[in-house]
Order: C-alpha cells, then structure tokens, then sequence
C-alpha cells in the first residue's frame, strides 16, 4: 500500500484525517514531483491536481497509485469521453445532456465543458457512494450546469438493489433481496424524472449502466422521440466471461434504437474489447 495500512487505521477519523492528509499529500509530492497535488478530506478522500478535485473514497484501499494517471486525470476524462461517447456527435454550447450512469462524473466533466454556461447535462446514477462523489465532483469542479440525480433508470418504478464490486465501475443495478455488499435503490422511469426536471430537448443521451439497458431503454421511450443522439454501452462482454446472461444486451439495443428512429453506428474493428459495443445514433 503507497500508505502503511496502520496508519490509515490509526489516523482515519475526524482527529486524524488532517494529519493523514499531510502524510498522504507528502507521498504524493514525492512521487510526483512536477505537479500541484494534494490530498484532501471532504465528506471523503479526494485528490486535487492543479485546478481540479477528483473525489476518491478508495484512496487508501490501492497499492501503489498510477501516478502518471493521477497526474493526468482531467485530460484523460476529456480525451475519453471524445473517444468513447463523441464518435458520431460532439455536444455543442447550449445544448441539453443526459447522462445515465454518470458514475463519479468522469463523463460529466467532459459533458459540462462541451455544453459551456448556455447548456445543462443532468447526470444520473444510483450508487450512493458513487452518487456523493458526483455530487462533491461537480460542487468542487464548479460545474454550475450541472443537475445531479440519484435514481435507477428502469420500466416501471421499483425498489431495488445496486450491488457493489471491487471494482467500482462494475457495480450494477439488479432486483431481488438485499446482500452484504448492496445498497437499496430506488428504480423510476427516464420519462418520468424527464417530466419532473422539465427536460425537453435532448441533443444527446449517453447511457452506460452496466447491462441494465433492457430495463432502462423502455422507460426512455417518449424522451428518445425528442432526442437527437445517443451513445448506449452494451456489456455483452460481461456475459462472454461468464458474469450472467444480463449482461449480454447488444441485439436488444440495436433493435430498441432502431425502432426509436434512430440510425446506428458502432466501431466493430476496434481492438478494444468494450469499445464495438457502444452504439451510436442519429436521427
């Protein structure tokens, strides 16, 4: 661990945290001699680089961190999301975005940036850790256009679990009872938060929610009438290495969005295993 796991132990409380930060912040410094870190305590760990808070609450739970990528992480975001969700369309000033499964806002960067003060992206995620750290992110970062929302796009409204892995991108909605290791999540149509939060012209959907697409895409159905572009993640990689049948959506989605008008784009010789299974659309 970049951090003796007894020292962690002994100093992560509200006494000790201003101490660990310093330690921590030495570490960092040390590692990374060129650049303006710091490691801070907010409601949880985060880092800072430069200008920008990144949110962390696994700080201390790595070995040794990639210090290059820590180093780097705001140009990474941005770079990614070019790559990821802007091969058919990149978000202009003024326009209205929708992210389902913003995760700890690595795409809400970018999003917030594309659609400048004139614009809104309204970033959706149920995991209540992940969901507090989009919530310091954004409040941090100083992304006023921004509109957080802490629910599970699903068909119909629902209780349900979101399960927790050890790594946090993978977490995933599911029904069923509660385990050691889910939070209870509250399931609501996407045509019913675009109702409530008065969202009418969507220029661009992103969605990537970890194989819940089959549940979530017919909740969307009269918001993806008035949608422009959408970029979904299929997982059936998740199936392919024997995660569950749940997660193999791809087919599901080709026809839900052909169905909803749209024409579609994928990246099938792209070497990267997850990458030809983002589907792009226009209408």
């Amino acid at each position: 661990m970049w951090i003796d796991p007894s020292t962690v132990h002994a100093l992560d409380h509200p006494a000790g945290r201003r101490e660990l930060a310093r330690e921590a912040t030495a570490v960092a410094r040390a590692a990374a001699p060129a650049v303006d870190i710091e490691i801070l305590w907010d409601g949880m760990w985060m880092r800072r680089v430069g200008p920008h808070y990144f949110p962390d609450p696994d700080l201390f739970q790595v070995g040794e961190p990639n210090w290059r990528r820590w180093s780097h992480a705001a140009e990474k975001y941005l770079r990614d999301a070019d790559d990821y969700w802007f091969h058919v369309y990149k978000p202009q000033p003024g326009d209205a975005i929708v992210d389902i499964g913003a995760g700890r806002g690595e795409d809400v960067f970018a999003f917030s940036r594309a659609v400048g003060p004139a614009g809104k992206v309204y970033a959706i995620e149920p995991h209540p850790v992940s969901f507090l750290a989009l919530e310091k992110f954004c409040e941090r970062n100083r992304l006023s256009n921004v509109t957080t929302i802490q629910r599970a796009c699903v068909d119909a409204p629902a209780g349900l679990e979101i399960e927790t892995l050890p790594v946090w991108e993978s977490n995933y909605v599911r029904g069923g009872a509660a385990s050691s290791t889910s939070f209870a999540v509250k399931g609501v149509r996407f045509d019913d938060l675009a109702m409530a939060y008065s969202i009418e012209r969507i220029d661009f959907l992103k969605m990537n929610i970890e194989g819940a697409e089959r549940q979530a895409l017919p909740g969307c159905r009269r918001a993806l009438d008035r949608t422009r572009y959408v970029s979904i993640a299929a997982h059936d990689f998740r199936a392919s290495r024997g995660e569950g049948e749940q997660f193999r959506t791809l087919a599901f989605v080709r026809e839900f969005l052909t169905e909803c008008g749209f024409k579609l784009t994928t990246r099938d010789g792209d070497p990267r295993y997850y990458v030809p299974f983002h589907v792009h659309g226009r209408r």
